[in-house]
Order: C-alpha cells, then sequence, then structure tokens
C-alpha cells in the first residue's frame, strides 16, 4: 500500500515540475528536447533520444573521477548483474547526488530485482533533478503496469507524451493500458 501511495505523490510531483528547467546544465539539452518534442519520426526520436541519453551518461565536471565506476554499473546491468550494478550506482550517488542518471539507473537495477519501493524511491529522486527524464517516466510506467495500477500508469504515459506528443508508440501504450484498466474492472 505504501508504494501506490508513492506512486500518487510522485505523478502529482512530476505532473507540477514537468515545465521546470532541470538540474542537468547542459545548455544541447533544451534544443534536443524541443527537438523531441516537434519530431514524429520514431527513428529521429530515437536519435535525439540517443543523444540526450549520451549527455546524460556523463557526469559533472567536478565529479567526474566517478565516470569508471558509473561504467562499471552500466556494464554490470549489460551483463544482468543488477546488485553489483546498485553497489556502483550508489557509490556514485553517495559521491555526486546531484547526477541524475546516477540514480535513474540504480532505480532500473532495483528494478531488475524486484524492489519496486526502491526503484520508485529512486526514480522520484530522478524526476526532481531531471523532470523531462523519458527513462524515469518509462520506469515509472512499468512499475505501475506491474502491480496493475493501470491508470496511474496511464499518467505517467501521458507525461511522456508531453515530451514526446507526435510519438505513437506512446499513444499505442495508453491505449493498451487503458483497455488493461478496462479488463481489471470486468
Amino acid at each position: 500500500m505504501c508504494s501506490i501511495k508513492r506512486a500518487v505523490a510522485l505523478l502529482v510531483l512530476v505532473t507540477f515540475s514537468i515545465c521546470v528547467r532541470s538540474d542537468q546544465t547542459k545548455p544541447e539539452l533544451d534544443g534536443l528536447f524541443l527537438a523531441l518534442k516537434q519530431s514524429a519520426d520514431l527513428i529521429k526520436i530515437s536519435t535525439i533520444q540517443n543523444e540526450i541519453w549520451a549527455h546524460w551518461y556523463e557526469l559533472p565536471e567536478e565529479s567526474r573521477a566517478l565516470q569508471t565506476v558509473f561504467d562499471q554499473g552500466m556494464r554490470a546491468l549489460h551483463f544482468g548483474q543488477p546488485k553489483i550494478a546498485i553497489d556502483h550506482f550508489s557509490r556514485v550517488i553517495g559521491a555526486a547526488p546531484q547526477f541524475a542518471e546516477g540514480w535513474n539507473r540504480r532505480a532500473t537495477a532495483y528494478f531488475m530485482v524486484g524492489d519496486f519501493e526502491a526503484s520508485l524511491r529512486d526514480i522520484q529522486q530522478t524526476l526532481i533533478l531531471e523532470p523531462r527524464h523519458f527513462g524515469a517516466l518509462g520506469g515509472l510506467s512499468m512499475i505501475l503496469e506491474n502491480t496493475r495500477q493501470y491508470d496511474k500508469a496511464i499518467q505517467a504515459e501521458k507525461l511522456l507524451l508531453e515530451l514526446m506528443p507526435e510519438n505513437g508508440l506512446i499513444r499505442e501504450k495508453i491505449q493498451y493500458l487503458q483497455t488493461q484498466a478496462l479488463e481489471s474492472r470486468i
């Protein structure tokens, strides 16, 4: 029941903060997010997202020494070792708590081990630091879907749609979740 309350609070937080400039300070991000918002081509959307991810993966200058630790966490995720990844990302977060991607990747690792509570906490922190974080919003939607909170998952997907209003895949996901929500009420 605590995760339901946390998810609702998180959706409220994100809804009100989505227009706020994030703590991620790279000036290129604003232009990339504008291009993301304007694109209807799924290949172009994917390319823009990859450019954004490339910026997100770089630690701030003052924390650059942690890049190797972060990269080791990424490799652990890639090789299906989420517990090792959690350790690496926790080290990064401890030393650079302003680095949103550290929180987001640890949320992913927690999701992989089935700890949705911890994942939700890290998603919340990610979205505080970077309200436009489409990966964190997608993760939030996945947790809500996995816990059969379809109406809340739809809300998370609608927040994604604000970032990418021309993305047909998000619209399809919303329709799917609406169907799931209806079926769960029968």
